[in-house]
C-alpha cells in the first residue's frame, strides 16, 4: 500500500496555475487556486464552478481552524514533559496523544494533540485572528524554556492538515495508504496519516505544500469537500472541547473529561499545575464536567453562555457550539442539573437534550 502512495506522489501534477508556483509554500494560496474558498481561518468549501465529484457520504475538510505549534531542540521532550499533563516521555516517535498546558492553579492554557513528528513535538490547537492559542501557550513556556536547549516555533505554514470522516472512509483510505492504528500515524512521500482514537473513523491527513496539488484532486475525487464546521460538530459528536481565548484559564483538565480521553497522566513527574490536578483526581469530588447537549435554536450561542435549570439557576456554561441538522453543544455542567429541563440564556424557550458521549464518563 505505501509503495502504491508513493508512485501516485511521484507523477508528475497536470495542475498548472500561474497564482502559484512549487516554491511558494503558503499551502492556503495553493487550495485557492484549486477552487477552495476561505473566510479568514474557516475553510468554506470549494467554490460553486468546481464541485466535489465525490458520490459516497465519507467527507473531507480542511483544518484550517487550527495551528501547529512546534518545540525543538535537543531537550525539547525534556521541556515539554515538565509543563503538560500528557506523559512525553512515553510519546514513540510518530505517535500523538491529547494534552493541556495548565497554570499553576491547574486552570488550562491551552489543550491540544501533540504529535510526536521527526525530532520534532508538534502541538495543535485552535487559531483565531487574535490573541491566539499559540501565542499564549509560547508567551506562558517562554517563561520557562530559558534553562532548556528547545525552541519554540510555528509550523502552520508547513503542513495542511486534511480531516477525513465517516462511516466507510477506512475503504476508500486502505486503497492509497497503509492505515495507521488509533494514536498512530504513517509517513510516505510529502504526506503523514494519522488515525484518531474513538468509536468513530477519524483520520488527519498532513500534507507537505509541495504535495498539495497531487493530492487534493485525488482526495476530492473520494470525498465530499465539506466546510471547516463539519468538523467541529464531530469534535462536539465526539465529546472533545478545546480552549479558546474567551475560556482561557477557566477550567481544569477534568472539566473537558480530559483523564478519560488520556490526556493527563497520573504516573509520570511534576509538571505546572499537577499538584491541583492529581488533587482533585484523588481526594476532591468533581462536581461539574463535559457534557453532550442538542436543540434547535435560532441563534449560535458563544462560548460562556450560561446554561439554565427550569428555575432559572445556572447550571454551567458553553464551551462549544455548531449548527448542523441541530445544534450541537459541548456545555461544562454541573451534574447534579442533569435531570431537570436545560436551555441557554438567549433561548429559556428552546429546551435542550442530554445526549451520550462516545466514551465512558465514568472510566
Amino acid at each position: 500500500m505505501l509503495s502504491n502512495a508513493k508512485m501516485l506522489y511521484d507523477e508528475p501534477s497536470s495542475i498548472d496555475d500561474s497564482r502559484y508556483t512549487m516554491s511558494d509554500n503558503n499551502w492556503k494560496n495553493r487550495l485557492e487556486a484549486l477552487g477552495g474558498r476561505f473566510s479568514g481561518n474557516t475553510f468554506l468549501g470549494l467554490a460553486a464552478d468546481n464541485p466535489s465529484p465525490a458520490n459516497n457520504s465519507d467527507c473531507m475538510t480542511v483544518l484550517s481552524h487550527e495551528t501547529i505549534t512546534s518545540v525543538s531542540g535537543p531537550d525539547a521532550a525534556r521541556f515539554l514533559q515538565g509543563q503538560v499533563t500528557c506523559d512525553i516521555s512515553q510519546l514513540a516517535p510518530e505517535h500523538s496523544s491529547l494534552g493541556a498546558c495548565c497554570t499553576p492553579k491547574g486552570r488550562m492554557i491551552a489543550n491540544f494533540r501533540v504529535l510526536n513528528h521527526d525530532s520534532q513535538l508538534l502541538l495543535t490547537m485552535p487559531a483565531s485572528d487574535s490573541n491566539s492559542q499559540h501565542d499564549a501557550l509560547k508567551t506562558h513556556l517562554s517563561k520557562y524554556i530559558v534553562f532548556y536547549k528547545a525552541e519554540i516555533g510555528d509550523a502552520s505554514g508547513e503542513w495542511l492538515r486534511i480531516g477525513i470522516f465517516g462511516d466507510t472512509c477506512e475503504k476508500a483510505l486502505g486503497n492509497h495508504f497503509t492505515l495507521p492504528e488509533p494514536n498512530h500515524s504513517e509517513c510516505g512521500g510529502g504526506y503523514r496519516l494519522l488515525r484518531l482514537p474513538g468509536v468513530n473513523h477519524r483520520y488527519e491527513l498532513w500534507l507537505q505544500p509541495d504535495a498539495v496539488d497531487t493530492w487534493w484532486p485525488r482526495l476530492t475525487g473520494l470525498f465530499q469537500v465539506q466546510p471547516t464546521s463539519a468538523w467541529q460538530c464531530e469534535d462536539i459528536r465526539n465529546g472533545i472541547a478545546w480552549v479558546i481565548p474567551e475560556i482561557r484559564e477557566a477550567y481544569i483538565p477534568q472539566h473537558f473529561n480530559w483523564q478519560i480521553l488520556e490526556g493527563v497522566s497520573f504516573k509520570k513527574g511534576c509538571y505546572t499545575g499537577q499538584e491541583i490536578v492529581a488533587r482533585m483526581q484523588y481526594l476532591g469530588k468533581l462536581k461539574s464536567r463535559l457534557y453532550r447537549l442538542t436543540g434547535t435554536l435560532e441563534e449560535l450561542p458563544t462560548p460562556g453562555t450560561k446554561v439554565l435549570t427550569s428555575s432559572g439557576k445556572s447550571a454551567g456554561e458553553i464551551v462549544s457550539a455548531m449548527t448542523a441538522e441541530n445544534t450541537e453543544i459541548l456545555a461544562v455542567l454541573r451534574s447534579d442539573a442533569m435531570g431537570d429541563t436545560l436551555s441557554t440564556e438567549s433561548s429559556i424557550n428552546a429546551p435542550l437534550s442530554v445526549e451520550s458521549l462516545p466514551y465512558d464518563v465514568d472510566a
